[in-house]
């Protein structure tokens, strides 16, 4: 809601910077017109079953303050749940893209109950919002790889622990998209390396049919190839339909126009 008022650059009358007109003042007309354009967008973008629990207000100064205090509270209880699911997120078979995704998720959740410390004093010279800003951030990136495969990412992981200054998480996070697709090319070469040996050991003169296609087949006594053993006429003799075709006596039993039966 801040980021849309602040693109139409409205939110300055809800933070109060804006001074309301007097009575008398020809802009009074218009700065209630504003205000009651912002009154109609603030409760729209609040639940239907929640909006009927809101007192109206005329001001939308007034009804922003209201809400603020009505649910800008912390809830331990869910806090306590964001942690659980914070701690049991890991990527397992998920891509570094969906994990990340996932656990960003959490992190955007968990900031709406767990505001840091700021100064309120305004002027401030120590520079504690940077360096509170830099431990989130460090925080994060350990929570990041705590959830990656220790059998996958672990020289990754461990290159990036042993740095002498830690890159940021988005950094961090591109490193990892890096790592995967090295892993999924040179996975892909192996599957493709597999395949095309176990194609060369597959013998080119085996017998009967192969992925639907017919191979050679090669007889295990002349050597010669387009029969087998079975069906050598030199051994088992030559058949009636043979004919007068020339033809060498076999060991076998003889065609019955040899033998005159």
């Amino acid at each position: 809601m801040k980021t849309a008022l602040r693109a139409k650059k409205k939110f300055n009358f809800i933070d109060g910077s804006v001074k309301t007109p007097s009575d008398d003042s020809v802009e009074l007309e218009d700065r209630w017109t504003v205000n009651s354009m912002l009154v109609s967008w603030i409760l729209n973008t609040i639940e239907p079953t929640l909006r009927s629990t809101i007192t109206y207000m005329e001001a939308a100064k007034e009804l922003w303050q209201d809400t603020k205090e009505r649910f800008s509270v912390r809830n331990e209880p869910r806090i306590q749940q964001l942690k659980c699911e914070l701690v049991e997120c890991k990527k397992q078979d998920m891509s570094i893209m969906n994990y990340y995704a996932n656990i960003k998720m959490i992190w955007e959740d968990l900031g709406n109950y767990e505001q840091y410390p700021t100064c309120l004093s305004g002027g401030c010279k120590c520079n504690i919002e940077v360096d509170l800003d830099k431990r989130h951030e460090e925080e994060r990136l350990y929570q990041f790889l705590m959830g990656l495969d220790d059998t996958t990412y672990e020289t990754a992981r461990s290159n990036i622990l042993s740095t002498e200054s830690l890159p940021n998480l988005y950094r961090a996070y591109a490193m990892f998209i890096q790592e995967e697709r090295v892993r999924d090319i040179t996975r892909g070469k192996e599957h493709r390396s597999e395949a095309m040996a176990f194609a060369i050991q597959i013998p080119s003169h085996s017998k009967g049919r192969v992925d639907g296609k017919e191979k050679i087949v090669a007889c295990s006594s002349c050597k010669r190839t387009g029969h087998d053993v079975g069906s050598f006429f030199e051994l088992i003799g030559y058949s009636d339909w043979w004919g007068d075709r020339p033809r060498t006596r076999g060991r076998g039993v003889t065609s019955r126009a040899q033998s005159g039966q």
